[in-house]
């Protein structure tokens, strides 16, 4: 992960602007403000079900959670897989990592261990797509092995226009979207990201050639360091990716008072291991804000 508070006093512009070759102006954040779309299940439903499985996303998606996120890896056999890590130990207990097995090696040989017992297979990207077609996903680029897997497999589904790609170099992130279509869309990479993050830190105005995605997706801490988690520094990055035309979606948030903290504070989304709950939660705040607006409160 990017360490964003050793930014250098002057940040050049990124050598990768990312802006796409198929158009001559930026897309816009795709987003209608409805309270499911502004609750993200991370790894699915990572909290209560095996990260990334089908379980997982069934579990987010049955309670109201319309965007789902996911991590992009690639198999020996170059078959793009729903799973985080590179190394297989931490959720299989198997050794190496998903790189070393065949699809059908891990579909034999792997089980994603979750909460409370439970486990599931790891589960193929194209699945995810097919079997939750009315989803808008999220999709991590792990791995640079993962490029081509995931490019014939957006191409494959015709899904690019309710795919984001995020968490990696604005190289790749572009690439994809130039191989896809120019409906993809694609989170600030680390680079853009990282000089956003160094302009609401400073105070100072944004290089507006860093409008080259629609989203920015940032932690609510990073390896311990405070990013979303300070409120100052919250409300004054979300003012300046606003600016830019570009949403804010927070990473993971799973304390129910610090999601409508960001939220009030303009925070377009956040992602969350509990989506049943935040869903609910959102759901709620929307009414209540509906109900004081009738009322003239």
């Amino acid at each position: 992960m990017a360490d964003f508070n050793s930014a250098p006093q002057a940040l050049a512009a990124p050598k990768v602007l990312g802006r796409s070759t198929w158009l001559s102006f930026r897309l816009p954040p795709f987003t209608r403000g409805e309270p499911t779309e502004r609750v993200i299940g991370h790894r699915g439903s990572a909290g209560t079900m095996p990260e990334n499985t089908r379980s997982a996303f069934q579990e987010a998606w049955d309670h109201g959670c319309r965007v789902l996120e996911t991590d992009a890896q690639a198999t020996a056999d170059g078959v793009a897989v729903c799973f985080h890590d590179d190394e297989l130990k931490r959720v299989t207990g198997l050794p190496g990592a998903v790189a070393d097995y065949s699809y059908s090696e891990l579909q034999s040989t792997a089980r994603v261990r979750g909460p409370h017992g439970r486990s599931d297979t790891i589960m193929r990207l194209e699945e995810l797509i097919e079997e939750f077609p009315h989803a808008q996903l999220v999709i991590d680029v792990k791995d640079a092995r993962a490029i081509d897997p995931l490019v014939n497999v957006i191409n494959g589904t015709h899904a690019a226009a309710r795919i984001c790609v995020t968490h990696a170099w604005d190289a790749w992130l572009e690439d994809i979207r130039d191989r896809t279509s120019p409906l993809l869309q694609r989170n600030l990479g680390w680079e853009t990201l990282a000089a956003l993050v160094h302009a609401a830190r400073m105070g100072e105005r944004p290089d507006p050639s860093i409008h080259v995605a629609n989203w920015a997706h940032i932690g609510y801490r990073d390896n311990g360091k405070e990013l979303m988690s300070d409120p100052e520094f919250s409300q004054r990055f979300i003012r300046v990716a606003h600016s830019l035309g570009i949403g804010v979606r927070v990473w993971t948030v799973n304390d129910f008072s610090e999601a409508i903290r960001l939220w009030s504070e303009g925070a377009d989304a956040v992602f969350t291991d509990v989506p049943k709950q935040m869903v609910q939660l959102s759901q709620n705040l929307q009414r209540r804000e509906h109900a004081s607006k009738i009322l003239g409160l």
